[in-house]
């Protein structure tokens, strides 16, 4: 998969020391990772951008890391996963999370080279997920969180709703999604049988 023009340019500039290319980067992916860091657990949104933050230090720091043809979020999504485990890792019930997130990770976990590819079939699969859903209530909620990047607050405020319904419709949601990812990956595995 080849980067963007801009996005390319931006890591070249951004390896070499440029402070301006890593705002830039930060700025361009922070809505998404800190989505990312919010779905992941029962982490909560001071939590969230703790984590953010460590994961584009750490992406930063290690720039010189990534892969030539490798996608620059693909890669910084992983740091931000392990980051968001190493803090379930503190955190207490954290075995009996980390056994069920485990098993569910094992169905998604591709191989480290293929990992871009994933990300961007299962970004899809939450967009086509999305579009079949009816018109109001979990669609609109799911649209505004992981297309337009808005809070569980701004949702429920765009939609003149508690934030609890907001968080219950975004936690079906997520259900659907689960199903719909490893049903696919079943159907892939006995394709290839």
């Amino acid at each position: 998969m080849v980067k963007s023009v801009d996005e390319k340019l931006l890591l070249s500039r951004a390896k070499q020391g440029d402070s301006q290319s890593f705002v830039k980067l930060y700025q361009k992916y922070y809505n998404i990772v800190y989505r990312f860091c919010m779905t992941f657990g029962n982490i909560d949104a001071d939590t969230a951008k703790d984590i953010l933050q460590e994961s584009f230090i750490r992406a930063f720091r290690n720039l010189e890391k990534l892969r030539e043809n490798q996608k620059f979020l693909s890669w910084l999504l992983t740091i931000t996963r392990n980051r968001c485990l190493s803090y379930m890792s503190r955190e207490d019930g954290f075995d009996k999370k980390h056994r069920a997130w485990s098993k569910e990770r094992d169905l998604f976990t591709p191989p480290s080279e293929l990992e871009y590819v994933e990300t961007e079939r299962q970004i899809l699969a939450v967009r086509e997920v999305i579009d079949e859903l009816p018109d109001g209530g979990m669609k609109d909620c799911a649209q505004a969180f992981y297309v337009d990047g808005l809070s569980t607050s701004d949702i429920a405020e765009r939609l003149e709703i508690p934030k609890s319904t907001v968080t219950t419709r975004l936690d079906r949601f997520r259900g659907r999604i689960r199903k719909r990812l490893i049903a696919r990956l079943v159907d892939e595995e006995v394709e290839e049988r």
